[in-house]
Formats: C-alpha cells, structure tokens, sequence
C-alpha cells in the first residue's frame, strides 16, 4: 500500500502531461487546413518536437530549478555540442560563468512569470577560428494551471544588426571628431532656427558652453539685425537647391570680424528639408593682409606717378637765377598740362628769371608739342620770367610757323649750350643793371 501510495502522486503527474500533449496536438490538428487543401489531416498533426527541431534559431529548455531539459539541432549545431552532454547536466542557475554573465537574475523573473529580453551579448563560438557573434536571449515562461513550469530560452543571432549600429556609432564618432576639430565655425539649425549641431570653435566664439547654445536660437546670441540676416541667409539656403557662398562681417567682443560662410539645406531620407548647416572660415587677417596691400599698392601707384612725372620733366637749376628743363619723348596733352605745372612752381619757388626748354630729345613735332611751347612760354611771361627754347628742330620751327604761334618775347636757340650761355649773360646784363 505504502509502495503504491508512494506512486501515485507520478503516476498522477504523467497522467496529466499527457492529457496536456493530447490537449496539445488537439489544438494544433484544428488549425490544420481540411482535406483535400494542401495534404491530408494527418499530415498537419506535426508533433512539437517535430516544430522543435526544426526551428531554425538556438533553442533551450529549463526547469524552474535552472537544469536544462532539451534542446534543438540549431544549438547543436550553433555551440557544436552534444546532447547528452549538456542536457540533464547543465544547470543555469549553479553554472558560475552563467551567473557571472548576468544570466541567472533574468532567468528567475522568467521563473515568475516575465518575459524577459536581455541585451545582445557577444559570444566566441569556434575557439579555434576566432569566429564571434553577438546573441539575443528571450526567457518565456511556459505555464500551465499550476503555474509556471518550464522557461524556454530563444536566442536570436544579432550580429549583422550590432556590427551595423557599430559602424554607425563608429562613423558618428568620426564625423563628431572632425566637426569639433576643424578650424572652421560649424552649426547646424532647424527650420525654426533653433541650434542643433555646434563645434569647439563657434562655443569658443560665442563665449558660451554647448549646452546654453543647443535648443536655442541667433536672437539669444547677437544683435537683432545680425540675427535678421542670419535668418534670411537661412530661408535663401532651404529654397536653394545649390550652396550659398556669403562673406559676413560680424561685430565680436575683439573687433569686427569678416567670415566666409556656406551654407546649404539638410534634408531627410524622403527629401524633406529638416534645417541649414553652415560652414564659416575666419578670414579677418586675410582681408586685413588684402587690404595692405591695396594701400601698399596705391602709395607704389603714387610714388611711380610721382617719380615718371619728376623724370618725364625734369626741371634743373644751373645757376642763380636760371632753369633748365630738357623735355625727352613723345608729348600728350597730360604731359603737356605736366610741363607747364612743374616749370610754373619750379620758376616761382627758385624765383627764377629765365627757364630753358631744351627740346632736342623730342622726336616729333606735332600739334601736341607747339601747343604745348607755345602755353609754356605764355605762362612763364605772366610770372615775369623769359622763355628760351632750344634744340629746335626744323620740323618744330616749320610746325610753329604753320600754326602762326605768337612767338614773340620767345628766345630760340640751336643747342642748349648755346642757350645756357644766352642765359648767363642775361643774367650778368641783368645784375649789372641793377642798381
């Protein structure tokens, strides 16, 4: 009695488990499609362990004192083990590497009734060649009335998906890198103005941490009117469907600043605009170096003017009293206006009475040049002084005859000695005659 009393409580239990299986392959036989459809009834009233091991994901199964009782030719053939070595012999819940690893805490919220996902874990499963994979273990609980009696361990393979968020994280990480680095001030904003994206270098401009920038907007940084343009630069890059190239000068704590921004529209995968991005490079002491130059060029400009004006007329004094300016090369109207300002200043400054003009170098005789003796002399006489030319050629003499010139008080002479020695006795005549 004692013996078959001791029985009946297993004897119970399998009745029930049975009952369950059959309730079990009932459920599944319903589902089934009819006769006729796809195969006969009884080819759909596939046994779970058939389901079992055909799934195509590692599969386990545990008792709630963490022993495992089953699994499926993908772990097989997933972690190469045996059956019989692991099945009855391995226990979660006692295994020291499992617990280590975080598994067993998981595992008893399962044993009450949670389903429960852990984090992707990364594996070794073939020692031999290094191969390594990133795993993704699901507890479900398996319960029946009396509760909770088996946690069946589903794992995912998510190596694909966790070398693909690592490469992003990588390349994200990159990209971060060489925003914050680059010498150049970058932003970014949405289409509400609001700053998204900023570097080391535009937190360095603005005085301010990343975080009191992010979220907000221009107007909380500069003056209205500079925000104004910032938020019209803006609207023009999102309707553009090219880069906008811009040159701002911008008022900062240290002095103006000129900036070479550009600035183009982000947009989404469905081509949505989302916001500008805005590159900006410092070229204050390149306009400042440009601007130099240009004053440095303009006083080059001045001095050149300055020294062909001093060599194109020459004005040389040879004695008290007395100039000489040779005249070389073709003449111009300008050069002409030239001529008469330096002799008119030389003769007035050196208080001169007489001033040569030695045209021997001249080549030509045209309009330019007898209009230009003729203003010469005219305009030295209303100063007092006396006019002589020499060096004249005769195609100068004929061209002044033709013009009929007022040559009179007008002294010519052949060669620019015998024109210095008119001049000293001139002024020899006219020292003797003062009193």
């Amino acid at each position: 009695m004692s013996t078959q009393g001791g029985n009946d409580p297993i004897a119970a239990e399998n009745a029930r488990l049975r009952a369950r299986v059959e309730e079990l392959e009932r459920r599944l036989g319903d589902g089934a499609p009819p006769p006729g459809a796809h195969g006969s009834a009884g080819e759909a009233r596939l046994s779970y362990e058939a389901l079992f091991e055909a799934l195509p994901m590692p599969i386990f199964v545990y008792r709630t004192d963490g022993l495992l009782t089953a699994i499926n030719e993908a772990s097989v053939a997933w972690f190469k083990t045996e059956r019989a070595r692991v099945v009855g012999a391995f226990n979660l819940l006692k295994d020291p590497e499992s617990v280590a690893r975080g598994f067993a805490a998981p595992f008893l919220r399962a044993v009450a009734g949670e389903v429960v996902t852990l984090p992707a874990t990364p594996y070794v499963i073939d020692e031999q060649q290094g191969r390594r994979c990133w795993l993704e273990v699901i507890y479900l609980p398996l319960r029946d009335e009396s509760g909770v009696r088996h946690v069946v361990a589903v794992t995912r393979d998510v190596t694909s998906h966790q070398e693909a968020e690592a490469r992003q994280r990588q390349s994200a990480t990159l990209l971060e890198t060489i925003i914050d680095n680059a010498p150049l001030l970058i932003h970014a904003r949405d289409t509400e103005g609001r700053y998204t994206v900023v570097n080391r270098q535009l937190e360095a401009a603005l005085g301010r941490p990343r975080s009191a920038i992010l979220g907000r907007t221009s107007r909380d940084f500069v003056s209205r009117e500079l925000a104004e343009r910032f938020a019209a630069q803006d609207r023009e890059a999102l309707g553009s469907s090219a880069p906008l190239v811009l040159e701002d000068r911008v008022e900062m704590p240290d002095g103006a600043h000129v900036y070479m921004t550009t600035k183009f529209a982000l947009h989404d995968d469905e081509g949505k605009a989302t916001g500008v991005c805005g590159m900006s490079a410092d070229i204050t002491e390149r306009v400042r170096a440009e601007e130099q130059n240009l004053r440095l060029h303009e006083q080059m400009f001045r001095v050149r003017e300055e020294t062909l004006r001093s060599i194109s007329t020459p004005l040389l004094p040879i004695a008290a009293g007395v100039l000489v300016m040779p005249l070389v090369g073709n003449m111009t109207r300008e050069r002409a206006d030239q001529v008469i300002e330096v002799l008119l200043h030389g003769i007035s400054d050196q208080q001169a009475r007489i001033a040569l003009l030695d045209v021997t170098g001249m080549p030509e005789a045209g309009e330019e040049v007898t209009d230009a003796l003729v203003r010469a002399a005219r305009s030295v006489r209303l100063l007092g002084a006396e006019v002589v030319i020499t060096g004249i050629r005769p195609s100068v003499a004929q061209a002044l005859v033709g013009l009929e010139a007022d040559l009179g008080g007008i002294v010519t002479k052949g060669t620019l000695e015998r024109g210095v020695a008119y001049a000293l006795s001139r002024r020899a005549q006219q020292r003797g005659a003062a009193p």
